[in-house]
């Protein structure tokens, strides 16, 4: 029996862990299957994903209808602005939250009943940094607008449930929206592997990346510890694929 003990004590923990995946897969990506491919084989508990049209719901309800029971699609009327979530623990309940003006697209809140009890998560995308079609003046430009649609955001959260903000923020980890969640006490998860967005460029029968940069983000509230955070080199959407492990933070007996 005392053998067994720290065996069962590693299984319990290991029980009340949360993978989460966060994933926009480009509403113009025409390799689904590899997109798909990519969720399927890290077999997260919960997918969060942006981007999601008609034709991407019809191919993830196809394709995951055994390995995740429960799906909430959000389609907008932006090609660009619909929400998913993928999950194999209950979703208790639901709703979508609207962007404020100058904003693009939707956010969508759900709560979840994980091993370590309900679970309040944001799925985001925020604005991206384009003004007027120009990359260049959308990035002195946007940064006041994410922050006024997280802003937004985080009025309508429930404070008394443990909090995980995810998605596409499109900025970086020195964005605004970032630093706003922070001084709320939210902290990033970090991650290791490639940038979670590229530009690509193909020249000469070969691909560079033009641009990369991470903008795909996970955070955390206090009663939280988000690990093992890692970009997957998967997939054929300019982002790529985030997951990290959620458990509830254990404050140590004195």
């Amino acid at each position: 029996m005392l053998v067994a003990a720290p065996h069962r004590a590693r299984a319990q923990k290991a029980a009340r862990v949360l993978r989460l995946m966060t994933y926009n897969v480009n509403y113009g990506n025409r390799d689904v299957a590899a997109t798909l491919d990519a969720i399927a084989s890290e077999d997260a508990d919960i997918v969060l994903l942006q981007e999601i049209t008609t034709e991407w719901q019809r191919a993830l309800a196809d394709r995951f209808a055994t390995q995740y029971p429960v799906q909430v699609f959000r389609i907008h009327s932006r090609a660009a602005g619909g929400l998913a979530v993928l999950s194999k623990v209950p979703v208790r309940t639901e709703e979508v939250l609207a962007c404020p003006e100058r904003g693009w697209f939707p956010a969508e809140r759900i709560v979840i009943e994980s091993a370590f009890g309900a679970l309040q998560i944001l799925n985001v995308h925020l604005r991206p940094a384009i003004d007027g079609g120009s990359w260049f003046k959308g990035f002195l430009t946007t940064p006041p607008l994410r922050r006024r649609e997280i802003e937004t955001y985080w009025k309508k959260l429930a404070r008394d449930l443990p909090t995980v903000i995810a998605g596409d923020f499109n900025e970086d980890p020195s964005g605004s929206a970032v630093a706003f969640l922070a001084r709320q006490g939210l902290a990033r998860v970090p991650t290791d592997g490639p940038t979670t967005w590229h530009y690509e460029h193909v020249a000469g029968g070969q691909t560079h990346d033009v641009l990369k940069m991470d903008i795909d983000h996970v955070m955390v509230d206090r009663t939280l510890i988000g690990r093992d955070g890692r970009v997957l080199d998967a997939g054929t959407s300019d982002h790529r694929p985030v997951v990290v492990s959620i458990e509830p933070k254990i404050r140590m007996a004195r």
